[in-house]
């Protein structure tokens, strides 16, 4: 047998591994840096002239063996986790052995020069065909000293500045001081996110401490986003300080993103590896109007972060993730749920060019999140996935924390009516007054014209306001409007085949029985298999008929017009129908109605099919495995409120929405897999569509909601 190597021209690796790995030129000279970093180099100065480029460390340097061994040996690396010299300990960056080819990157001719203390100072060089070693006597230092000509790019003082940005950026470590040269300037590059200044670079710093030992995720959120002054509106909201831990199991076992039993869930979560992150929330900039409606404290950061969020392994961040990347996905969310934090329901999400900062992870302990082989990135695994969930997790109780304190803030800026102007009107009516009017008079006329005039520009940006909430609340009901558009033309149609579909079972019977099959099939060696038991497949069929009629009629009476019209209402009649309805096609349920039977109410019948079938629903969902789910529902009449409490007997809400259970209103906020998260979303928009508001939700030994509701439709 004949043992075979590949032989690759060098040329070719070059091409492969240097021009066409590195996504561009500051991502090469990186790759550089970190290899004078795990050479232990106190300093490396990166000289950039018009020909040639320049790279100089005072690291450890190389000998002939490590140069021979080492350095021309492709996808070979002496590498590991971490290395000390005397008063020096270092987590190494490189562990691939390809990173020498970003040389190829940057310049078609390369002379490395290198030496190790107590060995012979060496000289490498190559075109990226052939390549030599040689002594280099006249070498008095030690480290390495690169010289790169035949420069593929080209270098301006704005693409140095460039560089020393990203560098900045790039690079979080103080153990190496890197300088940039150019023909007219020198750069010290200092790290970004080295000293982060709260009112100064961003308004609010969310902390975020994943355990993955105890699948735990810390958020401590830190605000001064806020003026003193907005604390009388938020009574119960700490607005510099927030703090919660939850569960990522609990959390994340219901995203539909993720494929996992609770089991597996657990077990992979635990193998992503402890991390942490330093978020930075501040707005581009406020309008003067928003500035004093939502009293923030800044209307605009003179230093401002807004660099994005880098991913940090170390001492470095990883190419691919420096900020400029939207990797965390907050594109993605917002325009998903892309509500004004004003939004009475919908879920506010931060927007891509809101938030900054770094989220760090570490060689060996993050181990499952895997460089790509260019170091330019990572895999984006199962690890990736659920790392990224993690992080979301976080970015959400910062949002929920913070659109909160808004709702509560923009209460007061409900418009007041302005007394109705009197002068004007006087004029309206008769327009030969205006030349009688008094001095007095004018100055009135003046303010009443001026008051009209705020008035109209309050009413144009409230306008906008409510066309930008209700263009988002379409959207997400022209979905279900859509199916429901749907599954009513298919109604319609089955309707012409009622008749049939309601009496076929009987008069197959009928027909088997005149025939003399009927006795015959229902023999135990006609009925052994339960795909040949006639029978018992006719039986399932008139089953499945029966339910098919019931979505039927459900369907073409719940869009009648006439049901959303605005009348005086018996709520004790309707409330018999919905539960006759839906006792009628679910054997396990009991639903106790506790209502006078002379109250009535002025307002849509649509309004309570929409709410409580929404209600009773997930009731069914969150049990179906309980043998008898009973309901309660009193309903009374205060004021001008209905007074609405209803309750199950069921497992109450899932470990995430207890302690915090008015988030299940927010839109796409689901505990089942398979859940849209729209149910809860839609009883509180038509709720506070009527004037009223859900009051407190309790989902500790059962499910409890109390609700109001108004008669502004």
């Amino acid at each position: 047998m004949e043992r075979l190597n590949y032989i690759v021209e060098d040329s070719t690796i070059a091409e492969l591994l240097g021009v066409e790995n590195f996504t561009n030129k500051e991502s090469a000279i990186l790759e550089l840096v970190k290899n004078a970093y795990d050479a232990h180099a106190r300093k490396v100065t990166v000289t950039i002239k018009p020909l040639m480029i320049v790279i100089q460390d005072d690291g450890i340097g190389m000998d002939r063996e490590i140069i021979k061994n080492n350095w021309m040996h492709v996808g070979k690396s002496n590498k590991g986790y971490k290395e000390s010299q005397i008063g020096d300990e270092r987590i190494l960056a490189g562990s691939k052995g390809i990173g020498r080819f970003a040389l190829a990157r940057l310049g078609a001719y390369v002379v490395v020069k290198s030496r190790k203390r107590h060995s012979q100072p060496l000289r490498w060089e190559t075109d990226w065909n052939e390549s030599t070693l040689s002594d280099a006597s006249e070498e008095d230092f030690y480290g390495t000293y690169i010289e790169i000509s035949m420069l593929r790019d080209r270098w301006t003082e704005t693409g140095i500045a460039k560089l020393v940005d990203y560098l900045s950026v790039t690079y979080k470590d103080d153990k190496m001081a890197i300088e940039i040269v150019s023909e007219t300037n020198i750069y010290n590059v200092s790290h970004y996110y080295e000293k982060p200044q709260l009112g100064k670079n961003f308004v609010t710093d969310i902390k975020l401490i994943y355990k993955s030992e105890s699948n735990t995720l810390e958020c401590l959120v830190i605000s001064d986003e806020f003026r003193q002054e907005a604390e009388k509106y938020c009574k119960d909201i700490d607005l510099r300080l927030y703090k919660k831990t939850v569960n990522c199991v609990e959390e994340l076992y219901d995203d539909r993103e993720i494929d996992f039993s609770k089991k597996e869930l657990k077990e992979f979560l635990e193998r992503v590896g402890d991390f942490n992150a330093n978020l930075f929330f501040s707005l581009k900039s406020s309008t003067t109007k928003d500035y004093e409606s939502f009293l923030y404290k800044y209307d605009k950061l003179n230093k401002r972060y807004d660099k994005g969020v880098v991913l940090y392994r170390n001492a470095f961040s990883l190419s691919s993730y420096d900020g400029k990347k939207d990797w965390l996905g907050f594109g993605k969310r917002s325009r998903k749920s892309p509500a004004a934090a004003t939004h009475p329901s919908g879920a506010w999400r931060v927007r891509e060019n809101q938030i900054s900062g770094m989220v760090n992870i570490d060689k060996k302990n993050n181990a499952n999140l895997k460089d790509l082989s260019n170091r330019q990135g990572l895999d984006e695994n199962e690890f990736f996935v659920l790392f990224v969930k993690i992080i979301d997790v976080g970015v959400a109780i910062f949002e929920r924390y913070r659109q909160d304190i808004i709702r509560n803030i923009n209460k007061k800026n409900n418009i007041s009516k302005a007394p109705k102007p009197a002068i004007i009107q006087d004029i309206i009516k008769t327009p030969s007054k205006v030349k009688d009017l008094s001095p007095e008079d004018v100055k009135s006329l003046a303010i009443e014209l001026s008051t009209i005039e705020k008035e109209s520009k309050t009413n144009r940006e409230e306008k906008r306001t409510t066309e930008e909430r209700y263009r988002y609340d379409v959207r997400i009901l022209n979905v279900l409007a859509t199916s429901g558009l749907k599954a009513t033309s298919i109604a319609h149609e089955l309707q012409n085949d009622r008749n049939s579909v309601s009496v076929n079972y009987n008069y197959i019977v009928k027909a088997l029985k005149e025939y003399d099959f009927w006795e015959e099939l229902n023999s135990l060696e006609y009925t052994e298999k339960s795909h040949k038991n006639v029978p018992q497949l006719l039986e399932r069929n008139r089953s499945i008929s029966e339910k098919i009629l019931v979505f039927m009629d459900t369907m073409l009476d719940e869009v009648e017009k006439q049901k959303f019209a605005t009348k005086d209402l018996s709520i004790s009649d309707i409330m018999k129908v919905i539960k006759s309805n839906w006792v009628r096609d679910y054997a396990s349920l009991n639903i106790d109605l506790k209502i006078d039977e002379d109250l009535r109410f002025e307002t849509a019948e649509d309004i309570f099919p929409v709410i409580f079938d929404n209600l009773i629903l997930n009731s069914i969902q969150q049990n179906e495995h309980q043998n008898k789910i009973d309901i309660k529902i009193f309903i009374d009449k205060k004021g001008d409120y209905l007074d609405v409490t209803y309750s199950d007997n069921g497992q109450g809400l899932p470990p995430k929405f207890i302690h915090d259970p008015m988030r299940i209103l927010a839109v796409h906020e689901t505990s089942r897999k398979k859940g849209h998260g729209l149910g809860m979303w839609i009883v509180n928009n038509t709720v506070q569509m009527t004037g009223g508001t859900i009051k407190n939700i309790d989902g500790i030994d059962g499910f409890k909601i109390y609700l109001e509701l108004g008669d502004k439709l």
